[in-house]
Formats: structure tokens, C-alpha cells, sequence
């Protein structure tokens, strides 16, 4: 077994979790009407994923998370194509869990890996189009003529010569009486596209705008307490008593209880939960963590590289038998991560008896209703899942544990409870800004060694780099697998699995494995630290430091043999292949070597989720401190759906790595976080961020990922600005831009 990937490592948790078969060509047709969440009576659905009510709306189930990377505006571009309708008239519903939104290839209703448009671009199609086929034969029929003499257009079919025209709602309940297609219905010819590749207009912008846009926060109901909970702040640690009688006493306080690990307040409001909470008396048993602290991890990671040979996740080429005149080496190193997302988490539940209804933004709407289940020991069946919009996912929300912990309040507020009306009362969870701090599942800390050998005539004959980090895989697996098994099963069953995938997890090498250089010999090691934190999948997972230390190392090895590192990059890149032409593209655009006196530039390209990226950093320097003046970006992602969205996204991962770059560090003291707020985790500011251009290379190519793709390329392209700036060599992240 030489490495497993997220798609292979979710299939195996499905294999440990008793399978979930997708036995159908079409996901979205694969059961009765009568079993999708969103059904309702009268309606035209011949699909989970569409309705068209009597009324002429049609109402688009968006199986992905919308958290604020326009997913709901590229999943309605697609429908709206096919459909011939504009993708604003659309009306946008998130879909509760349900067997035919599950990604075919991840096998879960999930948001992550960049793959939402790439996943929908055929099946959102081919539902569209199966229901503009249905309307085209209702139509037909009606008017006692061939489908071909149909046309769809702007919500209506009207025949080719104008004489007769009907609007979808008049022929809702003709279409319902239809048996779905034989075949699959044909989809429009590129040529004819209308809003695909052109539509910029986001469907969600107006909602924004005016403040109707729901998110969590927002959701307010009848009789609803709000609560805080009280976590351990060590790493493994737990409750060990608490005196909770002052907190029992402030205003406005119903509830004060040991709940899902920790101290529960609950209150008329989030200020009394929050005040109540800061009287609460509590004290913890730090657990086995307690002395863990930064300096131990980095040394567990520096003892893992020294002492272990790493999983060889690539070894190409062969070694040469030629002497080895000099050699080139560099040790690269990169913080813990939080995702510190603009809204923090938060979740509302209510749970009546054996039923539970939950509100929550989140990745993971099946996870989130199994783990629920699980929690109350209560059917999975019973679980309502409402998947809201999200303030910033990052990958955090993926990771369902803060909605669990609403479900389990609300059971402990209602169980507690004196009168009947207050049992049934929702609860609304509340993070503060330092729980999340605290309590995050972190972008692993990770370590790398690289080396060159290189003959006397300045040809490199190996290269080789090793890199360690905590498997985030291996903690998924307990967490993601434990929602697909009977609740008659232990927790600890998922424990073989989790070691085995953290043993071959190849998000520990992703992007250095792929180097696209052609070189006679690559060898890449891989190698699985547990460094008793919590790690989860951030904006780019693994490509997030990989790429630091690949293209950090590039550009060493190119300066090393006194050659510019563009024509160093270019010399060794297949011809015509992606990387090449985004790599031309983006020297074009940024003007490679002939920067504005006192100007400095830094180059970087990276492939990841199926796209490549080239990144140009160019800073100033003025009395000893940088200052970065432009970023330059060329992104190949296929089609570009919807090209502003695209520009967005590219726009919005570079400053999410900008404020990693500069400012992201999570320490380690006493088995616990050191940082609490954005005073000591910063974000970009506004006078920090420079100027960013995108430039998007036209494609015919299916779409590929685009939220996560231009993270990776931005820290060594800006670490190689700096060092052509300053001549000095920055190989650990947070960057100084003091020289």
C-alpha cells in the first residue's frame, strides 16, 4: 500500500462503515419522488435536485455548502443553461441529507477538496436537461405535434414557428404524468451556451445586501435559549469538577450542567450565557498532554526525519552513477493553522423525545445528521438536518463536532427542564472568537528536508525532499466514520482504520509528490508525526505547506546554479503542457524580470485539485522593511463557469494565504492554544493587501477546483520576492518582511 488519498480513504471509511451503494447513472434519479426531503405535492420533480411548482418557480436542492465561494451561483449556472432560464430566477434551497446528493466519488454529502462544480458538472446538467426534455413532450403532446418542433426558451417551449408558446408552470402538471426518459436527454452544444463561461451576476449577492441571507446566527425560533459551553482548554484533557451555584444565580440564566464534555450555560440570551459562564468555578484534569508544548512538537517532528524513514509516496527516474561535485540543502518549516473563520462556529438544535432538528452552517450535512443520531441514540431517520449559509468554512466546517454539541445542550436543557414547554425549547450554541481559537482542528504543523545533487558541469542528478506531519486523515476517520456505522457499534472500532490510514496518508506529501519538473530522479519521502494536536483539513490541506517547500527549494536550487528562476522552471517543464503555458502566461503578465526600479519579484506555480496556478510576488524595500506591492496570478481551472467568481475566489484564497504568510501562527503551551483573538492571530489588514490581478487561461477542459488552488503558490512566491529583495533566505513560515 504506498498511499491513499482523500477520495481513496473516504471509500475505505465507507467500506469500515458498511457501504453506501450509489447504484444509479444519474445522482438525483436514483428514488421515488415521494422519498426526497424537498418534495412537495403538485409539483413538477423529476429529480431530487429540481422542482417546477404550478406557479412557474423553479426551485434548485443545492447539495453543496455555500460559504461565501458562489457554489449557489455556479450550480444554478449549470441548470440555467439547460433549463433556458436566467440563473437569477432561480429559487435557491439548501437539500437535506439524502442518498442521491452524496458525491459519487467521495461517497458522502460533502463541500470540500474544490471539487463542487467539478463533481455537479455533468449530473446538474443532465437533471436540467431531463427536465427541459419532460416539458418539451409534455408540450408536445398538449399541441399534437413532434418534440423536435418544440423549442425551450427564457421558461417557456414554444413551437419553431411562433404559433404556440406555453410557460413551464402551464405544463407542471402534463410533465408530472410523464415516465422519466429512457436516455439520457441531450445536452446543449457549447455554441449554444447563454450563461456558462458569461454569466457574472451571484445569485446570493441581493440576499447579502439586504440582510434577509440566513446563516446560523440569524436563525431565531419561538421560546429559544442560547447557550455557552465550557470546553477544556488542554488536549486531551476533561471535566473535573465544577461549582456552577454563582452562574445558577445570574440573571437570566435557566441551566447550568455538565454537558458533551465540558460546563453548559444556558440563558434567556447570548450576554447572560456568556456572564454566567465567566462565574462558573471549574477545574480540569489536563490529561496526558499536559506538558506538550511547541518546542516538544517541533522536536518530535525533527526526531521523526531523523530517526525513520519516511512512506516513499514518489520515486521516478533513476539514479545516476555520475560523481556528485556538490549538493544543495534546506530545511523548511511551517506553524500550526487555525481556520479563524469570520463567523465562528455556532449551531441551534432542538430535540423533542426520539426527534432532533438541527440548524447549522455546514460542510457535512450526512455526517452531521449520523453523528447526532449517534450522540442522542436516536434513528438517523429522526434527525433534520438544516444546512444554513456559512461565514467562512475553510474546511473547519467539515468537522461537525460545535452542531453535535447544540444537539447534546438542547437534550440536557430539555431533560433538565421543569415544565413541558421549556423541554421542547431549541437551544442556539455560541462559540466566542477564543473558543474557536481554541478549540479548532488545526492546519498540522510540518517539517521538510530538502537536497540536490549536482555534477561538475552544474547538472542536477537527484532530487530528493522529506516531509513530516500529523495524518489529518487519521483523525477524520473516528470522526467521519463513526457517522456511517450502526450505533450498536463502539467508537473504538474506527481505531484500526485510523492507524492504517495514518500510516500511507498521502495529504502529508500532496504537492511535493507531483512536482512537475522533469529531473533524472525524484524521490519523495512522506512520514506520518503525531504531535498530539488536533488537525483537520485547511484551505488546501496538504498543497498548503508542500508548495512552501517545493518552490521555496526551486528557487534555491535555480540561484544555486546562477540560473533565473523562470528560465530554470521553464528548461525542465514538458512543452506545450499546462504548467508551461500558465507559467508563460503569468511571466507575461507580470512582466517577469524587468520590475519597476526598486521593485523585487518572486515566482511560484503549483498544481492542485485538478488546476495549475503561477503566482508572481512583486515587493518594494524601503529603510530595511518590504513591503508587497502586487500580486500577479494566472489560474487554468477549465472552464471558468462563471468567470467573476472564479476572480473572486482566486482573490479571496491569496489574502486567506497572505494572512497566513504574514501573520499565521498557532503556539502550544501546557497541552493547549496560546493564541485567543485576532490581536494575537492577526488577519490581513486592509493597508497590507496589494494589489491583486487574476488572469483566467480560456479552457475547453471540464472545470477543476478553484477555492483552494491559488493558496498554495502565494507563501514561496512571496518568500522568493523577499530573498531577490533582501538576499537573505526565509525558510519558516510566518514570513519577516524586516530584513
Amino acid at each position: 500500500m504506498s498511499g491513499i488519498d482523500r477520495r481513496g480513504f473516504l471509500r475505505l471509511v465507507t467500506v469500515a462503515g458498511g457501504g453506501l451503494a450509489l447504484g444509479i447513472a444519474l445522482p438525483g434519479c436514483g428514488s421515488k419522488p415521494e422519498s426526497w426531503p424537498n418534495a412537495q405535492a403538485g409539483t413538477f420533480q423529476p429529480n431530487a435536485f429540481l422542482q417546477l411548482r404550478p406557479d412557474g418557480r423553479i426551485v434548485l436542492a443545492v447539495h453543496k455548502a455555500e460559504m461565501g465561494q458562489g457554489v449557489t451561483t455556479g450550480l444554478a449556472t449549470l441548470v440555467a443553461e439547460e433549463l433556458d432560464v436566467d440563473p437569477l430566477s432561480l429559487e435557491i434551497t439548501f437539500a437535506q441529507p439524502h442518498a442521491d446528493f452524496k458525491d459519487p466519488e467521495f461517497r458522502m454529502m460533502i463541500t470540500g477538496g474544490s471539487a463542487s462544480l467539478k463533481a455537479s458538472w455533468l449530473p446538474l446538467r443532465e437533471a436540467a436537461a431531463t427536465m427541459r426534455q419532460m416539458l418539451l413532450q409534455a408540450a408536445a403532446a398538449g399541441w399534437g405535434v413532434a418534440v423536435a418542433d418544440c423549442v425551450a426558451e427564457d421558461g417557456a417551449v414554444r413551437l419553431r414557428d411562433g404559433s404556440r408558446r406555453a410557460t413551464y408552470g402551464e405544463l407542471v402538471e402534463a410533465a408530472a404524468q410523464l415516465p422519466l426518459p429512457a436516455t439520457q436527454a441531450p445536452l446543449k452544444s457549447p455554441a449554444d451556451w447563454r450563461w456558462i463561461g458569461k454569466h457574472d451576476a451571484r445569485v446570493d449577492a441581493r440576499e447579502k445586501i439586504d440582510g434577509t441571507a440566513l446563516f446560523a446566527l440569524d436563525v431565531q425560533l419561538p421560546g429559544m435559549l442560547t447557550a455557552v459551553l465550557l470546553r477544556c482548554p488542554h488536549f486531551g484533557g476533561s471535566l473535573k469538577q465544577f461549582d456552577g451555584a454563582k452562574a445558577a444565580a445570574s440573571p437570566g440564566v435557566r441551566l447550568v450542567t455538565a454537558c458533551a464534555g465540558g460546563v453548559a450555560v444556558v440563558a434567556d440570551g447570548y450576554w447572560n450565557a456568556r456572564q454566567g459562564a465567566a462565574l462558573v468555578e471549574v477545574e480540569w484534569d489536563k490529561g496526558p498532554q499536559a506538558g506538550l508544548d511547541s518546542a516538544a512538537i517541533a522536536a518530535r517532528l525533527e526526531d521523526t526525519l531523523d530517526a525513520q524513514d519516511g512512506n516513499v509516496v514518489r520515486e521516478s527516474g533513476e539514479r545516476s552513477k555520475a560523481a556528485v561535485a556538490r549538493t544543495v540543502e534546506a530545511e523548511y518549516r511551517v506553524p500550526f493553522l487555525a481556520h479563524a473563520t469570520m463567523e465562528p462556529m455556532n449551531a441551534v438544535a432542538q430535540v423533542q423525545g426520539q426527534h432532533a432538528e438541527v440548524w447549522a452552517g455546514n460542510q457535512a450535512p450526512d455526517v452531521l445528521q449520523g453523528l447526532v443520531a449517534r450522540a442522542l441514540k436516536i434513528p438517523a431517520s429522526n434527525v433534520t438536518i438544516n444546512t444554513t449559509l456559512l461565514g467562512g468554512g475553510f474546511g473547519r466546517r467539515a468537522m461537525v463536532d460545535f452542531a453535535v454539541e447544540a444537539a447534546l445542550v438542547a437534550q440536557a436543557a430539555g431533560a433538565t427542564a421543569p415544565g413541558a414547554a421549556t423541554a421542547a425549547a431549541p437551544v442556539k450554541l455560541v462559540w466566542s472568537r477564543e473558543d474557536d481559537m481554541h478549540h479548532d482542528w488545526y492546519r498540522p504543523a510540518a517539517l521538510a528536508r530538502s537536497k540536490v545533487e549536482i555534477d561538475a558541469a552544474g547538472n542536477i542528478l537527484a532530487w530528493e525532499q522529506r516531509v513530516t506531519a500529523a495524518s489529518i486523515m487519521a483523525q477524520m476517520v473516528p470522526v467521519l466514520g463513526l457517522s456511517m456505522l450502526p450505533q450498536w457499534m463502539p467508537d473504538g472500532v474506527m481505531a484500526p482504520v485510523a492507524a492504517l490510514v495514518g500510516s500511507y496518508d498521502d495529504a502529508i506529501g500532496e504537492g511535493v509528490a507531483e512536482l512537475p519538473y522533469e529531473l533524472p530522479y525524484i524521490r519523495v519521502e512522506a512520514q506520518h508525526a503525531d504531535t498530539g494536536v488536533p488537525v483537520g483539513v485547511w484551505r488546501s490541506v496538504g498543497h498548503s505547506q508542500n508548495a512552501f517547500f517545493a518552490e521555496s527549494f526551486v528557487d534555491e536550487v535555480a540561484h544555486a546554479l546562477g540560473e533565473d528562476p523562470l528560465a530554470f522552471r521553464m528548461q525542465r517543464l514538458p512543452a506545450q503542457s499546462r504548467h508551461a503555458k500558465v507559467l508563460a502566461r503569468v511571466a507575461e503578465a507580470a512582466d517577469w524580470g524587468r520590475p519597476a526600479e526598486g521593485r523585487f519579484q518572486g515566482l511560484a506555480l503549483h498544481e492542485s485539485f485538478g488546476s495549475v496556478v503561477g503566482e508572481v510576488a512583486e515587493v518594494s524595500l524601503a529603510d530595511g522593511k518590504a513591503r508587497i506591492e502586487r500580486i500577479v496570478c494566472v489560474v487554468d481551472c477549465g472552464i471558468a463557469v462563471n468567470p467573476d467568481v472564479v476572480r473572486m475566489q482566486a482573490e479571496s484564497a491569496i489574502v486567506y494565504a497572505l494572512s497566513a504568510a504574514l501573520h499565521g501562527e498557532i503556539t502550544i503551551a501546557e497541552g493547549a492554544v496560546v493564541q485567543n483573538n485576532f490581536d494575537d492571530y492577526p488577519v490581513l489588514r486592509i493597508d497590507e493587501c496589494p494589489l491583486i490581478e487574476v488572469h483566467i487561461v480560456a479552457s475547453e477542459a471540464e472545470p477543476s477546483g478553484i477555492g483552494e488552488p491559488p493558496t498554495p503558490p502565494l507563501a514561496p512566491a512571496l518568500a522568493n520576492a523577499l530573498f531577490a529583495a533582501t538576499g537573505r533566505r526565509q525558510r519558516e513560515l510566518p514570513l519577516e518582511l524586516a530584513s
